[in-house]
């Protein structure tokens, strides 16, 4: 392990330490967090590689054992996920029908981008709801690899790489979906530059991310079961996260999720059938979900908007 330690890659304070260290489950070596005194990010090093997203990764043979992207892309609608598809429609729809635009056409279609889509099953969803606020639905995808390929050449879907979506011209979107990629990114100042420039003034970036900063987090600290240092390399609370926002241009829109939430609870009790029959019947009650939010943090994580004005950078 190096000696010096970096600058924050989420706000550039030199203010960092190590916090601490811990042996990979996958790959049998040891990392190491450092932490940003400042606004508390955290990043992990030395990154694996982006090799290890392979696709024995995606069928849950990898460091994330609660990942299945084989199910999504085969049958989405008895997915989880489908809990968290909806939910982010959801409030998409709302921001977008809340939006006072008198310019827009109502018959322009929602520009949307899932950066990250992964098996696809967020693009399949939005494809078969069709529209969003009374307005038509128009879909793009990034992300690379065998489900990108094949979300492209058998589904029909517009799939875009990293050069691509690069290419892609300012402002062309109005709903950017990021969920659950920015901690696999080494650098995440870059991919949210590109995101702020590639929305619309007044669009919506729709974020998901594991919070640190809440009461199990805390409680846990390097234990906490998103500290997966093999692929979970940037480390986000509501802070930390707020002043990336800033650094690129957004700023930031507080959310309140409920079958996102729901997804997050299920996913983690895919190999605990009794415990997750009882957390369906038990997140059906508002006093349970409620709770539930506020020790996993999920609503606390802010998404953003991009001002029709020019936010001043922290």
């Amino acid at each position: 392990m190096s000696n010096s330690v970096p600058a924050c890659r989420c706000c550039g304070s030199a203010n960092t330490a190590i916090r601490g260290r811990k042996s990979g489950t996958f790959i049998r070596r040891e990392f190491e967090f450092q932490q940003c005194e400042d606004c508390g990010f955290m990043s992990v090093e030395p990154f694996s590689g982006f090799g290890i997203y392979d696709d024995a990764y995606y069928r849950g043979k990898g460091p994330d054992p609660f990942v299945d992207y084989e199910a999504e892309y085969r049958d989405w609608e008895q997915s989880d996920r489908r809990h968290e598809f909806t939910d982010l429609a959801r409030i998409a729809e709302r921001f977008l029908t809340g939006l006072a635009q008198p310019s827009v056409n109502p018959s322009a279609p929602v520009e949307w981008l899932d950066f990250g889509c992964g098996a696809g099953g967020f693009l399949k969803f939005l494809r078969k709801r069709g529209t969003l606020a009374e307005r038509p639905l128009a879909i793009t995808g990034h992300d690379v690899g065998s489900y990108a390929t094949l979300l492209k050449s058998a589904d029909g879907f517009r799939i875009l790489d990293l050069d691509a979506v690069t290419a892609e011209p300012t402002g062309r979107y109005d709903v950017i979906s990021m969920i659950e990629v920015i901690e696999h990114l080494p650098s995440p100042l870059e991919p949210m530059q590109l995101v702020a420039r590639l929305l619309k003034p007044g669009g919506l970036l729709l974020l998901t991310t594991g919070n640190l900063d809440s009461p199990i987090a805390r409680r846990d600290g390097l234990d906490f079961r998103y500290c997966v240092p093999e692929i979970h390399v940037s480390l986000f609370n509501p802070r930390c996260l707020s002043a990336l926002y800033r650094r690129v241009g957004l700023a930031s829109h507080a959310v309140h999720y409920q079958g996102a939430l729901r997804f997050k609870i299920l996913k983690n009790l895919r190999y605990r059938p009794v415990a997750r029959a009882i957390a369906q019947v038990a997140l059906i009650l508002p006093g349970v979900r409620q709770t539930a939010d506020s020790l996993y943090g999920v609503s606390a994580m802010p998404c953003a908007i991009k001002p029709t004005t020019a936010v001043a950078a922290s």
